[in-house]
């Protein structure tokens, strides 16, 4: 088993959800955070959709396959974006994307919990064909995070998926 950590460095402003001008306020300031805060992406703009740090993540997952696959199967959780990027590796791989320049063979298998699709014109391609990696969706009806109907979006984009869903987050 092999867990890898986003590779983007995050400000709080790039958060969704967080009180960002106190958090903006605070690094301005001096004051330290608790943690580093890491994503996939974060958002440039809401509507449309624009997307920035996903080309250094694809890149981070290449080298996560070149220096340590082949790997049978991806788990992608948290709040929707690792089960997003779980469903990007698939794309990717499946469709030899240039971008993921690893050499890897397609997965045999993919558990995605709250995951969700890119709306970002850029990376829609990767949805235009029904996905061949057998796949778990997991997700809850009233996740407040991510919507069920973005979770039900996603698990329609795969030709062999199987759904479990709960009614809690």
């Amino acid at each position: 088993l092999v867990f890898v950590d986003a590779p983007n460095v995050l400000q709080p402003y790039d958060i969704d959800g967080m009180d960002n001008l106190k958090r903006a306020a605070a690094v301005r300031s001096g004051e330290s955070l608790d943690r580093t805060i890491r994503g996939w992406y974060w958002l440039k703009s809401a509507a449309p959709e624009q997307v920035c740090g996903l080309e250094t993540s694809v890149e981070f997952l290449a080298s996560v396959l070149r220096d340590n696959g082949p790997f049978d199967g991806v788990l992608g959780f948290s709040q929707g974006k690792c089960g997003l990027m779980a469903a990007v590796l698939c794309a990717m791989l499946e469709n030899r994307d240039s971008a993921l320049d690893s050499g890897h063979p397609e997965l045999k298998f993919a558990i995605i919990a709250s995951g969700y699709k890119l709306d970002d014109s850029r990376w829609t391609y990767l949805y235009e064909q029904p996905l061949r990696t057998p796949s778990l969706h997991m997700y809850g009806v009233l996740d407040t995070m991510i919507h069920v109907s973005k979770s039900i979006d996603l698990r329609r984009a795969f030709a062999h998926s199987v759904e479990l869903s709960t009614l809690g987050a």
